[in-house]
C-alpha cells in the first residue's frame, strides 16, 4: 500500500494496493512460535515509560527486546538501531522506504503480512513485548487487535511532519534516546552547513515536486510536503505552486501544468525499491505544456529517492541528494 499522499490520493492508491477487504485477515499462519533473535542491543527502555500515542497514554514494560513493526514504523526502528522480530512485507507497494543499509536486515525479519492485511495469529505467535504502528488515519490498522497481543503504540498520520514527530516518541518507548539525538543532531547540521555552503544558489533558484497517478491529474508537493520539508530546512526557495504550506500537497489538471512555469527545478519522486519514476508520473512529459516549461528544457527535472522522508534517516539522504543538485547547478 503506497501512503505517500495522506489525503484522498492516498485511500485510491491504498485501494488498489491491498485486496478489497480492509479489515486484519487472521487466517494463512501455521500457528507456530518462531524463535527469532532479539533485536542486538536493544534492551529497551530502563524502567516502565508511558508515552502518548494516538491511541492514548500507552504504557511500555521496560527492558522490551521483542518487537512487531507496522507500516512505516519499521524503518523508524532501523534509524535507531533497533531490529524488530516481525514487520510487514516489504514490497514494491510497501510505504517503508528503506535506506539500502536497511533493505537486507529488513528481509530477515519475519512476515506479518501486507499493508493492512497484518495476521493476528502470526503477530501473536512471534510474543511481542511491544507493537509499534504507523499508518494513515484514512485505514483501519486493527489496533484493538494488536492490543490484545501487547501494548501497542498506535501513531497516525495525518501530515508529513506526524512521522518525523513519532520518531522521537519511538524512541523513548524503546530506549533509543541517545540515537535519536544523534539522528536529529546530524539532520540539523547537514542542514544548516548547506544552507551556508550553498547560500546564493538557493537564492537564484525556485523549487517544487511533482508527480502523477494519471487520470488527466498530477500533484504538487508544498512547503509542508515530505521532501518540502527538507527543502525548507537546507534554505531552499519555492515555486508559487509549492509556497503555500496550509496542505503539503495540491491536485491540478494537467490542463494546469503551466503553474510549474517559474520553477528552476521540478524534483520528481521515484520508488526507492526500483530506482524508477513511476510511469504516470513519467507520462507528463507526453504534455505539449510540460515541454514547454522552464526547468524541463533547462534540464532541471530531477529524480528524487524517499520522497517519503518520513524520519530522519531518509531525510538525511534527501539532504544529501538536495546537495548534489546544487553542486551541479
Amino acid at each position: 500500500m503506497n501512503t505517500r499522499a495522506l489525503t484522498s490520493r492516498s485511500v485510491r492508491v491504498g485501494a488498489a494496493a491491498v485486496t478489497a477487504a480492509l479489515t486484519l485477515a487472521a487466517c494463512g499462519s501455521n500457528g507456530d512460535s518462531k524463535d527469532a533473535a532479539a533485536p542486538a542491543g536493544s534492551g529497551g527502555a530502563s524502567g516502565p515509560v508511558v508515552v502518548e500515542a494516538t491511541n492514548g497514554k500507552i504504557t511500555v514494560p521496560a527492558g522490551v527486546k521483542r518487537i512487531v513493526s507496522v507500516s512505516y514504523a519499521t524503518g523508524a526502528l532501523l534509524d535507531l538501531g533497533v531490529q524488530p522480530v516481525g514487520t510487514s512485507t516489504i514490497d514494491d507497494n510497501n510505504p517503508m522506504e528503506l535506506l539500502p543499509s536497511q533493505t537486507e536486515a529488513a528481509k530477515k525479519i519475519e512476515p506479518i503480512g501486507s499493508g493492512i492485511e497484518i495476521n493476528i495469529e502470526k503477530v501473536a505467535s512471534l510474543k511481542p513485548d511491544l507493537i509499534v504502528v504507523e499508518g494513515a488515519t484514512a485505514f483501519d490498522w486493527g489496533v484493538k487487535k494488536l492490543e490484545g497481543i501487547a501494548p501497542t503504540l498506535y501513531f497516525g498520520v495525518d501530515k508529513p511532519v506526524d512521522l518525523l514527530n513519532a520518531q522521537e516518541k519511538i524512541a523513548t518507548a524503546v530506549g533509543r534516546e541517545a540515537e535519536f539525538k544523534k539522528l536529529k543532531a546530524d539532520y540539523d547540521t547537514k542542514a544548516a552547513k548547506i544552507k551556508t555552503d550553498y547560500a546564493a544558489k538557493l537564492n537564484s533558484v525556485k523549487w517544487t515536486i511533482a508527480s502523477s497517478y494519471g487520470g488527466g491529474e498530477f500533484l504538487v508537493d508544498t512547503s509542508s510536503s515530505w521532501v518540502g520539508r527538507v527543502l525548507n530546512d537546507a534554505g531552499a526557495k519555492f515555486s508559487q505552486a509549492s509556497t503555500d504550506p496550509a496542505e503539503h500537497e495540491v491536485t491540478y489538471s494537467t490542463e494546469k501544468l503551466d503553474v510549474l512555469a517559474d520553477a528552476d527545478i521540478i524534483l520528481v519522486p521515484r520508488t526507492a525499491a526500483t530506482g524508477e519514476v513511476p510511469q504516470d508520473t513519467k507520462d507528463l512529459d507526453k504534455q505539449p505544456s510540460w515541454k514547454n516549461l522552464k526547468a524541463v528544457q533547462a534540464g532541471k527535472v530531477v529524480p528524487v529517492t524517499y520522497a517519503t522522508s518520513d524520519r530522519y534517516g531518509t531525510s538525511l539522504n534527501v539532504l544529501d541528494q538536495i546537495e548534489t543538485v546544487l553542486k551541479g547547478l
